[in-house]
């Protein structure tokens, strides 16, 4: 789920400040194109609409939270990662029951005595599970918190009135920072135009000193953070950034609250309808009775994808900002009489 924010962070031990931002830079250019024709900055409008692409945690007129593009792809490797890790526990548990059986009963459970080669071979077989979980925590592990044990989501909040982003990560993420919304750079062509594939999802980019973190200190090198759903096209994706500016810029009256607000409670029948829109993706139209037929078929697939997916979310924490920032730019209370 949150692999592009694991590749990011990975990428910056890799490349230098210029070297990622550039790299970023050119997935958003179109064939033939040279140069990305961003937005000058935070001021300049980039549509006649806006648009708020389902992607709205939270709405008030202080600050609004969105989401980040991946939310819904998780379950897999949960499933797989962490069944790997059911298997050891439930053979360490197989081991010390059988061990507990020879300290104390003196026999197996068959009614055979058993002496030290038993014992010998009980501490051999354990090596089994030992030496596995060394290569799962080694290798394996990392993966497994790319959706289970670690943040529920990726938190992007945008307050209007510090007027400043910050962004709620996993310390292996990031961790929490404080950056300046008039430094933001939009890694977005205000150009683009209806081809097929200039929808997804939005990108934006701060400096080294743009920003800091929850210690005051200033960030240290480059910054990015992936904003909202995939959206479908270009008109799309353009009106979603002109919905955050005009936000930040104009106030709530300028950027409406969405209608539907998203739901962070993990329901399971919700796990359900990810999976089952993931899943059958491909099949362009239902209506066709073989493509019904398909949907059935992936019925055993589709439920344990689901499963996986609800898993993951009750495996995970919800996260939530430190308390300065919660109440940052909120109204000062006023004393009370003494």
């Amino acid at each position: 789920m949150y692999l592009y924010e694991w590749g990011f962070q990975w990428s910056k031990r890799q490349m230098s400040y210029k070297e990622s931002l550039e790299a970023f830079r050119k997935q958003r250019l179109m064939p033939g194109q040279s140069e990305l024709n961003a937005p000058v900055n935070v001021g300049e409008s980039v549509s006649k609409y806006t648009y708020d692409n389902e992607s709205i945690y939270k709405y008030t007129d202080r600050y609004i939270d969105l989401r980040t593009p991946h939310d819904e792809k998780r379950g897999l490797i949960t499933i797989f990662g962490g069944g790997i890790g059911v298997i050891l526990i439930y053979m360490f548990v197989g081991l010390l029951m059988i061990a507990y059986d020879f300290s104390t009963k003196g026999h197996a459970r068959n009614g055979e005595a058993v002496g030290a080669y038993d014992f010998a071979m009980l501490g051999l077989a354990a090596l089994i599970p030992v030496a596995a979980s060394y290569f799962y925590f080694k290798y394996c592990f990392r993966y497994l918190r790319l959706e289970a044990l670690t943040a529920r989501r990726l938190i992007v909040r945008f307050n209007r009135v510090t007027r400043k982003v910050y962004l709620l990560r996993p310390k292996h993420l990031g961790g929490i920072q404080i950056l300046d919304w008039d430094k933001t750079q939009i890694i977005l062509d205000k150009n683009m135009s209806e081809l097929e594939g200039t929808g997804g999802f939005l990108i934006l980019g701060w400096d080294k000193g743009d920003g800091v973190d929850l210690e005051g200190k200033p960030v240290d090198d480059m910054e990015l953070t992936f904003v909202g759903k995939r959206t479908r096209n270009a008109s799309e994706l353009l009106a979603f950034w002109e919905y955050i500016r005009r936000y930040m810029e104009e106030g709530p009256d300028a950027a409406p609250a969405p209608k539907n607000l998203i739901n962070k409670f993990p329901w399971p029948w919700l796990s359900l309808k990810v999976a089952w829109r993931l899943d059958t993706q491909f099949l362009r139209d239902s209506t066709l009775w073989i493509f019904v037929a398909l949907n059935i078929l992936m019925l055993p697939a589709i439920l344990i994808h689901a499963t996986g997916h609800w898993l993951s979310l009750l495996l995970c924490y919800e996260p939530k900002f430190p308390r300065a920032i919660e109440e940052a730019g909120a109204p000062k209370k006023r004393a009370g009489p003494r």
